[in-house]
């Protein structure tokens, strides 16, 4: 079996999706009998229990604890690639083959100095398109300097690499009108649900018990809430719902929390619940203590990222309200499935009024939920994702057993 390098910041036992995703991909690697290898930026201590004996796993040094604001993760991230291009440069056979995630964005250099100085080959997984995220996101403005030149540079990523992996099919469309000469190697690998949940209901669930919202109905945002998400939407419902019956539950964390702690407190809000990223073990009982899920970006990022808090929602058999714009990649897969209502952004009127038309339909909450849960089975399990990585990472190992093959049998 052959060998592969996986270059990425957030790794086990970091909560962050990304995390989570390349845990399980190198879970999954290695049960195929692949040797794999991580390089990491997520510290671990030495109570963190190993994952298995077929992955060594690296983990660079960083004086930043805890990168919450934009220059701490700048700074985790400068010392995280020096790391990684240490370790590719003088630690690593130039013939095993790398995935690069792109956290930071810019990791991708990583894997272009590995192919000129050492002729290795590399895969890049893109979870946003950078710099476009960064200019919809308010950090960088659209044409300065810092644009142009982190475009040069991403650029650079994706001439040299052997294939750019892709979240969704609008970030695929995306990339190959901006950059045609680069189609044939543009692949698209859907994320899929991190745990393969158990349906259960709402008021047998201690989760929901322990918060108090087992009898009432209860609407969930899980996950980042990033600056490409459309929160003030979300916060502002919940303030023309909060004399309703009707709860809203934040989990997670991100540049926007502040925007969730300030409507609770200046408003005076009760109907918000406000939790932290849970443990993984209790994914199973957080996603399905609700009602409904909401899913948001603000207009435009659905061709920028991909959010992976929508699979698990699938997989938590509940039926689904996306906020993003009309006919985007997000609104096409809920309609045409039937598990769930996309509606425009920056509209808060419009969902307090979806909201509240549904907590009184039971009846068409539970069909958006089992159509979910369909979903799920049908195309966003981890073993449907896990062998279109096989492909693309050892296709060239898949081509020499052919090879041998015919061989053998002439």
């Amino acid at each position: 079996m052959g060998k592969i390098t996986i270059i990425t910041q957030y790794f086990y036992p970091n909560y962050a999706a990304t995390a989570q995703l390349m845990t399980d991909l190198a879970k999954g690697l290695s049960q195929k009998g692949y040797q794999v290898n991580i390089f990491t930026g997520t510290q671990a201590n030495n109570t963190t229990p190993e994952l298995s004996n077929q992955i060594t796993i690296y983990r660079a040094f960083s004086p930043i604890t805890a990168s919450t604001s934009i220059l701490s993760k700048v700074i985790s991230s400068v010392f995280f690639i020096l790391g990684a291009l240490k370790y590719v440069i003088f630690s690593l056979s130039h013939t095993t083959p790398l995935l690069i995630a792109s956290n930071p964005p810019y990791s991708g250099l990583i894997g272009t100095i590995f192919k000129i100085t050492r002729g290795g080959k590399y895969h890049f997984l893109l979870q946003d398109i950078f710099p476009e995220s960064a200019v919809m996101s308010g950090i960088i403005p659209q044409n300065s300097f810092l644009f142009i030149f982190f475009s040069k540079l991403i650029y650079l990523t994706y001439k040299y690499a052997d294939n750019i992996i892709v979240l969704s099919t609008s970030m695929q469309c995306f990339l190959e009108n901006k950059y045609p000469e680069l189609k044939p190697k543009i692949k698209v690998i859907e994320n899929w649900a991190v745990e393969d949940i158990i349906i259960s209901n709402k008021q047998a669930n201690n989760f929901a018990q322990h918060y108090n919202i087992d009898k009432v109905f209860t609407v969930l945002y899980s996950g980042n809430l990033g600056r490409l998400h459309d929160i003030e939407t979300i916060t502002e419902a919940a303030k023309i719902l909060k004399d309703t019956p009707i709860q809203f539950v934040f989990i997670g964390a991100g540049a926007k929390t502040k925007l969730v702690e300030q409507a609770i407190h200046t408003q005076e809000l009760k109907n918000i619940l406000l939790l932290p990223y849970q443990p993984r073990e209790l994914l199973p009982l957080s996603l399905t203590a609700c009602d409904l899920s909401l899913v948001s970006l603000i207009p435009g990022a659905e061709s920028i990222v991909a959010p992976s808090k929508l699979y698990g929602m699938l997989a938590a058999g509940r039926g689904i309200i996306s906020i993003s714009a009309p006919n985007s990649y997000i609104d096409q897969l809920l309609t045409t499935s039937g598990c769930g209502i996309n509606i425009p952004p920056n509209n808060p009127e419009h969902l307090a009024k979806l909201i509240s038309e549904l907590a009184n339909d039971n009846q068409r909450v539970k069909v958006m939920g089992e159509k979910a849960r369909q979903l799920y089975k049908s195309r966003y399990t981890f073993q449907r994702a896990l062998e279109e990585y096989q492909q693309i990472l050892f296709q060239d190992d898949a081509y020499q057993e052919v090879i041998i093959s015919n061989v053998g049998s002439n």
